[in-house]
């Protein structure tokens, strides 16, 4: 039986339409690649969305792009207000740079980080996170009760990102692209981009967000929902377990990362007739002890002595109820109250910021 032997294919020509397509295309890729890469550390991004930190949060994400380009600006930032809900919401940082400025003569740069349903834990790994690249001089942390431990509401998968990951001892190629990579960061966003629900998602997460992070509360939450997380079991219960201790000493031992921390009371509405005269009392017997205590142990266990605390309640009962958005939210015009008050306080520790 004859054997069939079949010629070879002939070789592709340098010239063929298959190797000028190849190299058109991997051309265009490079040049689509270092075009978003300059232009996304350009002053040209302040005109671009936010890019993806694949965080499953845009508000997260917009205020990582907002302070992107704030720091490229202005090249340093002074102090950041980090915090839930309560810092997102009640402390305007061009306020508080106003106030500082008019009383002390002297221009430093803020930025508010709150995050809705932070808790300290989630609040530490942010922190951790923003440090090395951003190099804040102080944190101001707001600190609420539940924010020591909130099974209703939390952010905990963000520890649980490469984003997050990266800085945390779990370095991944995809955390390194996420810190680096402006190009694939931008190419996550299109691909989010095109799901219309989530641009939707996106335009509601960052409404009125502003270019220092502020996001302030509109008008009177009407009704106000139940407060769930400011009731005298859960204040009496707050400290119960290891658990929050050590999240909130982790919040603390950040100061070992050149950076100076105090600790901000979160402001909440105190009815006039005295009707939560319970609840405050579990505040003031229950949960405001041990935390003072823990920021006077961990002072003198580090020669530092006590981690400065901040009270703010006797503000908070001269801001009329028509200035609280809900329990624990300021609204827009008791921000402006708070933060001037913030400025205040701030200009009397001029020293904070050498």
């Amino acid at each position: 039986m004859p054997i069939l032997i079949r010629p070879a294919p002939p070789p592709i020509a340098r010239n063929s339409p298959l190797l000028r397509g190849l190299a058109y295309f991997l051309l265009t890729f490079l040049l689509v690649v270092l075009g978003m890469e300059a232009l996304g550390r350009s002053p040209l991004a302040g005109f671009l969305p936010p890019s993806s930190l694949k965080v499953d949060n845009f508000l997260l994400e917009a205020k990582i792009h907002a302070l992107e380009l704030q720091t490229r600006r202005v090249g340093r930032l002074d102090c950041l207000f980090l915090g839930s809900s309560v810092t997102n919401s009640d402390i305007d940082p061009s306020i508080v740079e106003q106030i500082y400025r008019q009383q002390t003569g002297e221009t430093i740069h803020c930025f508010n980080l709150g995050l809705p349903a932070l808790t300290t834990e989630t609040a530490t790994a942010l922190a951790e996170v923003i440090l090395p690249r951003f190099r804040p001089k102080v944190i101001f942390y707001s600190i609420l009760p539940r924010d020591i431990r909130d099974t209703i509401a939390n952010v905990d998968y963000l520890l649980d990102t490469p984003w997050v990951k990266f800085y945390r001892g779990a370095p991944s190629l995809e955390g390194w692209l996420l810190h680096h990579a402006y190009s694939y960061r931008y190419y996550l966003a299109w691909r989010y981009w095109l799901v219309i629900p989530n641009r939707l998602k996106q335009l509601q997460e960052t409404h009125f967000l502003t270019p220092k992070g502020f996001q302030p509360a509109q008008g009177i939450r009407d009704p106000y929902l139940p407060n769930l997380t400011m009731t005298s079991e859960r204040l009496r219960a707050a400290w119960s377990t290891p658990q929050e201790r050590h999240a909130f000493q982790a919040l603390l031992s950040l100061q070992r990362k050149g950076v100076r921390l105090i600790i901000l009371e979160g402001p909440a509405y105190h009815e006039p007739d005295g009707s939560d005269a319970e609840t405050w009392a579990a505040y003031y017997e229950s949960y405001l002890p041990p935390l003072l205590e823990l920021l006077q142990t961990y002072g003198a266990e580090n020669g530092i002595g006590a981690v400065p605390f901040w009270e703010t309640q006797a503000l908070a009962r001269q801001i009329p109820k028509a200035h609280w958005y809900d329990w624990l939210h300021l609204n827009s015009q008791g921000a402006i109250t708070f933060s001037r008050w913030l400025g205040q306080q701030i200009a009397q520790h001029p020293s904070l910021f050498r």
